[in-house]
């Protein structure tokens, strides 16, 4: 009987590779451990600065621009037509500069159509006048003709009273010539009531009409008012800003046509970080520079609202701007806080912002080595922030930017 003989199969062992591959990582560590630590910079790629101490004038910096203080939009009367633009924003404008004119041919029928009513209507007015005087003298001609019949009624009752005592006329006779005179007498005070009636009539009369007339002219006014209208002026002096309409565009009643800003009286409106603008208040003084001149402000107004993380603040322009000074012009400006006493400070460090706490590379005694130390920072003061922590009086860091270092705790300093 044959015996079959199996051949053992020898197990793969996998400590020594495993242990070969851990050991060459370990080694690579060890060797970009040892490479940052000896990390060497020459000191003329570094910016070094000393912390000082000393009254220091504390200023917030911002930019901005000019703005108007008085701002006019020049809007449409009515529906209407551009028909011409005479003017190009950018250009300086006094009150009566035609900036565009526009057409409503609509609005001229009914200028005209206006004109003609109230002409008609004065035409009937005046009609109505000579009318009630002509009614008027009439009607005094009736009285002077009363009066005239009443006199000599008067006169032969007069006569007739002797001849009839001497009965020379009869009693009759004289009582109907008696009568005769009372009734003209009653006729004159009734007639002289109903001419008086008609003068107040025909005052009220006319009253109604001129009330009616004046109507009539306040709505011809009106059309005229915006057929003027239609000639688009600036109505103030200063730089026309905008013009959003182009030529042959159809604008409705109160769109806006133009934006015309004064140049006369303007101020200065900067953007300062949230966090710096917490030590602003009205009345502080400012100084602008225009790029040409700088001129002197005051603090009208803190902005409540944060927009992208800054606050505009109104700056009241208190001396003479530079005469090429318009609006939207690009300003900067320091606005002054007050003085810091006996503050310790330093020049700004790359990447280091104000009320925060930052790591930065501070010089040994031996200048040659640089370690990393925290520091709380405090206001930024022009190009210094203030230190409150973490530094004293005559120590040197680093301020240019490190932050391609900062991984290191120390940095050696070649020569």
């Amino acid at each position: 009987m044959d015996i079959i003989k199996t051949t053992p199969v020898k197990k793969r062992s996998w400590i020594k590779p495993a242990a070969f591959i851990v050991g060459a990582l370990v080694f690579s560590v060890w060797q970009i451990t040892q490479a940052s630590s000896d990390t060497k910079v020459s000191r003329s790629e570094l910016r070094i600065a000393a912390v000082q101490k000393s009254d220091l004038p504390f200023t917030i910096s911002g930019f901005g621009k000019l703005i108007s203080k008085h701002k006019r939009f020049l809007t449409s009367p009515t529906v209407a037509t551009i028909e011409e633009i005479l003017v190009l924003p950018g250009t300086q404008v006094i009150a009566d500069t035609v900036i565009m004119k526009l057409s409503n041919p609509d609005l001229r029928l009914q200028v005209n159509n206006a004109q003609m009513e109230l002409a008609r209507h004065q035409a009937g007015l005046r009609e109505l006048k000579i009318n009630q005087k002509s009614a008027y003298l009439a009607h005094q001609a009736i009285l002077v003709q009363i009066k005239s019949n009443l006199a000599a009624a008067e006169l032969k009752v007069e006569a007739q009273s002797g001849l009839a005592a001497k009965g020379i006329v009869s009693s009759l006779d004289f009582k109907r010539s008696k009568l005769a005179a009372t009734q003209l007498a009653e006729q004159l005070d009734i007639e002289q009531q109903r001419l008086e009636h008609l003068q107040s009539a025909h005052q009220e009369k006319i009253s109604v009409q001129g009330q009616w007339a004046k109507q009539l002219d306040a709505n011809l006014a009106l059309k005229l008012s915006l057929q003027a209208g239609l000639v688009i002026r600036a109505d103030i002096e200063g730089v026309l800003q905008s013009t959003p309409v182009t030529l042959g565009q159809s604008v409705a009643a109160g769109e806006k046509l133009a934006l015309v800003a004064s140049n006369k009286t303007m101020i200065a409106q900067l953007k300062i970080p949230q966090n710096e603008a917490q030590d602003i208040a009205i009345g502080h003084k400012a100084i602008i520079n225009t790029r040409s001149a700088f001129v002197s402000g005051v603090v009208n107004r803190i902005d409540p609202v944060i927009t992208n993380g800054s606050v505009v603040i109104d700056i009241d322009i208190t001396q003479a701007l530079p005469v090429n000074a318009r609006p939207e012009l690009k300003v900067e400006g320091k606005i002054e806080i007050g003085m810091l006493s006996n503050a310790l400070y330093i020049k700004q460090p790359v990447g280091v912002k104000a009320h925060s706490s930052s790591q930065v590379f501070t010089l040994l005694a031996n200048q040659q080595t640089a370690t990393l130390r925290t520091m709380k920072f405090g206001r930024v003061i022009g190009n210094n922030i203030e230190l409150l922590s973490g530094a004293s009086e005559g120590e040197q860091f680093i301020v240019s930017d490190t932050s391609s270092w900062s991984p290191n705790h120390s940095l050696t300093i070649t020569d």
